[in-house]
């Protein structure tokens, strides 16, 4: 009889997954950059996340179909996903919400914060991590095995994308009298705000997925951020 396979929980090193969530969320951010327009880009979001959301109903009620999947995708899952939605529905729906409701630089920034982040925190956390959080912050749960340094590393991760985002064509504003680029400032401060609002909805204790609340809470506060500092917005 073939052993049964193992699978990797919430707290290991998982780097097959890591490398997956990096490479997958980095290219669908650059085709939306420079290939595939929003409308585009929308419909076919909708379509993996239907694709997914119907996958993930009929293999929670088949057996034979959901260990066939964990046999397939195995390094890509984790073992609580065996009875839930997997990861990877919130991980579209993330980018639903990135490439069909937020303004194009912000929708770039939340995608590439949610494919940097998580992983670059988790790797850094496991290698690197010497003071928990939970010294700091005991009754956080959500917290209990996350360490200030992976936390740190995911804040630069996030800290990155957002500079990168906003220093891309897509971020200049076509005006009368040319282009209205942001400032040094302006970027400065969406990119500082995108990665604090980051990491504290990684943390914050929620019955969403992180892959879903990352985006959603960037998206937001970046754009009232945005609003505020008279940094004008395209969807496009």
């Amino acid at each position: 009889m073939a052993s049964e396979p193992r699978f990797l929980t919430k707290f290991d090193e998982h780097l097959s997954r890591k490398v997956f969530h990096v490479l997958s969320g980095t290219i669908l951010a650059v085709l939306y950059a420079y290939v595939v327009p929003r409308r585009e880009a929308t419909l076919i979001a909708l379509g993996l996340g239907l694709s997914m959301a119907t996958l993930d109903f009929v293999r929670l009620r088949w057996k034979w179909l959901n260990e066939l999947c964990f046999r397939v995708y195995g390094p890509l899952m984790r073992e609580h996903e065996k009875n839930e939605a997997s990861a990877q529905l919130y991980y579209i729906l993330g980018m639903i919400w990135a490439v069909g409701v937020l303004p194009k630089t912000i929708g770039l920034q939340a995608m590439l914060t949610l494919a940097w982040m998580d992983p670059i925190a988790g790797l850094f956390g496991i290698k690197f991590g010497r003071t928990p959080w939970r010294r700091i912050a005991p009754k956080v749960e959500e917290l209990e095995n996350k360490t200030v340094e992976g936390s740190l590393a995911g804040f630069l991760a996030a800290f990155l994308a957002g500079l990168l985002t906003w220093t891309g064509p897509w971020a200049a504003f076509p005006l009368e009298a040319g282009l209205r680029w942001p400032t040094p400032l302006e970027i400065l401060v969406l990119s500082l705000v995108g990665a604090f609002v980051a990491v504290v909805a990684e943390a914050w204790p929620s019955q969403w997925d992180d892959n879903a609340r990352i985006p959603f809470w960037v998206g937001i506060v970046v754009w009232c951020a945005a609003i505020i500092t008279g940094v004008p917005q395209l969807f496009h």
